[in-house]
């Protein structure tokens, strides 16, 4: 599984590369980046399992964007 931090400073010659980033209503569920699609529905896969059974009102989303640390 590919992760990426958060808080990895892009350098000025490396191009805008875009993360998946799992979010839970609108809010980040880790400072976790991923790299492929693939595991970021892994991560969100199993934050489904966990609000389908504390909080079933909850939206678990994948967002795919190149300034990560935008969502909060």
């Amino acid at each position: 599984m590919k992760k990426q931090n958060n808080y990895m400073h892009k350098r000025d010659n490396d191009p805008q590369t875009e993360v998946y980033v799992v979010t839970r209503d609108r809010r980040r569920t880790s400072d976790r980046n991923f790299i492929n699609e693939e595991d970021a529905k892994r991560e969100a896969q199993y934050w489904i399992s966990i609000c389908k059974n504390y909080d079933p009102s909850s939206k678990v989303s994948i967002v795919k964007t190149a300034k990560p640390r935008k969502i909060r």
